[in-house]
């Protein structure tokens, strides 16, 4: 089940593309998105400026294509063809790096549909493909050109790595692709790291201290796809939990969408506070950070500070309670759809 947040993101990105109309409100209500949500969908579709050419050609995220005798399938975001040159270009909504498109096989794939549809569509093959990886929130592009018979050749080897992937005869290595690998979780490689990983932070009784270089060159790589593999758990218990309402997870627990109020800071205000409390080089660090980062630096300062400075936030205006939506694990205590609101609400991992 893919995320919410990525989901909105490509339904805003491709109405942005083709300059086609889309309700950011809408958007918010059949994804639950959050205000903080909307924020990073508004900052990424800012950066999306993409220019069709009248009669282009195109696949834009409407249908799914198949290729290489059905085995590899899939639904490019986005592919303009005209005058022999196909580009397509692969949204990517978050802020980690993407593997280039040279060695990107999920980029090469969507090569290789796209051309397998131009040829049952009775086009001419093209004689340049222009790959590209769009990143708004990053401002980064990242383009490598391919002939038609480079895209041939990779379409063997993909062939072959579904070939062996589904007799189950292929030799696995893990690295940092497992980030971006949609099977890694059914993967026998990787959950085979999992285990090594185990075993390097927590040696059972009797082991040997382990070699910390060569663990941290063997994990390291694969802790990124552990962060992913997080993601896709928090994905699917906030879409489930959409879907089905709160989740009972035993022992007292429950998972829900709730209604919390955050503060949200307005910057000169905040700095014309905080410098009633401290110095000016402090005050300017925290000002248009966050709550959390004030309340910090106020602990540090004088036990008891944070909840003065707080206060004296909300009294000046320069901190206003504002609703918003949070999914959150709840312990004990009141289930109910208003729990969580205000100062003293449910507390959990977001």
């Amino acid at each position: 089940m893919q995320s919410r947040l990525g989901q909105a993101f490509h339904e805003a990105a491709r109405a942005k593309a083709l300059s086609q109309p889309f309700d950011m409100d809408g958007l918010r209500t059949r994804y639950a998105l959050t205000d903080a949500e909307v924020k990073e969908i508004d900052y990424g579709i800012y950066n999306i400026t993409i220019r069709i050419p009248e009669g282009a050609w195109l696949v834009a995220d409407d249908r799914p294509l198949t290729a290489l005798n059905e085995k590899l399938t899939g639904t490019p975001d986005l592919a303009i063809y005209v005058k022999r040159i196909l580009t397509i270009p692969d949204w990517k909504s978050g802020w980690g790096d993407v593997e280039d498109p040279e060695t990107n096989n999920q980029l090469i794939g969507y090569a290789i549909l796209v051309l397998e549809a131009i040829r049952q569509s009775g086009l001419e093959d093209p004689e340049r493909i222009d790959l590209m990886i769009v990143q708004p929130k990053r401002n980064q592009v990242k383009l490598a050109s391919f002939t038609i018979e480079q895209i041939e050749a990779r379409a063997r080897d993909i062939e072959r790595i579904i070939d062996e992937a589904e007799t189950g005869k292929g030799n696995f290595t893990t690295g940092p692709w497992c980030a971006s690998c949609f099977k890694n979780m059914n993967c026998p490689a990787f959950a085979g790291q999992i285990k090594t990983l185990a075993a390097f932070i927590e040696p059972g009784e009797g082991a040997l201290i382990p070699d910390v270089e060569k663990a941290i060159r063997i994990l390291l790589p694969v802790s990124k796809a552990c962060a992913t593999v997080s993601k896709k758990i928090d994905a699917l218990a906030k879409a489930w939990v959409d879907k089905n309402g709160p989740l009972d997870l035993g022992a007292g627990q429950i998972y829900a969408k709730i209604l919390d109020a955050k503060l949200k800071l307005d910057a000169w205000k905040t700095l014309q506070t905080l410098i009633e409390y401290f110095d000016d080089e402090d005050a300017w660090k925290v000002m248009s950070a966050s709550m959390e980062k004030i309340q910090e630096l106020a602990r540090k300062k004088k036990r008891g500070l944070s909840t003065t400075v707080k206060k004296r936030l909300i009294e000046t205006g320069a901190a206003e309670k504002r609703p918003s939506i949070k999914y959150t694990i709840i312990k004990g205590g009141d289930h109910g759809e208003g729990a969580g609101t205000g100062d003293n609400g449910a507390t959990g991992k977001e």
